[in-house]
C-alpha cells in the first residue's frame, strides 16, 4: 500500500471502520484471517516504517489513482 503511494496512516482507521461494520467474528483460532484488533495492532506497530516507505514512494512520483467502479 505504501509503495503504491497510498498513505498507510489510513489503514488503522479503515480496519476500525471494517470492525464496526462487520459484526462479530469467529475466535481467532477458527479464522483464516487475523481478528480486527490484532490486525489494527500489527498495522500500528509497523506504521513508522510504512510512513517512511510512503514518503519515498511519493518522492519517486507514485500517486495512487482510484477510479470509481
Amino acid at each position: 500500500m505504501a509503495q503504491a503511494g497510498f498513505d498507510p496512516r489510513a489503514s488503522v482507521l479503515l480496519w476500525r471502520n471494517m470492525a464496526a461494520a462487520g459484526g462479530s467474528q469467529p475466535p481467532a483460532f477458527l479464522s483464516t484471517h487475523p481478528a480486527h484488533n490484532t490486525r489494527m495492532e500489527q498495522l500500528a506497530a509497523g506504521l513508522e516504517q510504512a510512513v517512511e516507505i510512503h514518503r519515498q514512494a511519493r518522492a519517486a512520483g507514485r500517486m495512487p489513482v482510484c477510479l470509481p467502479p
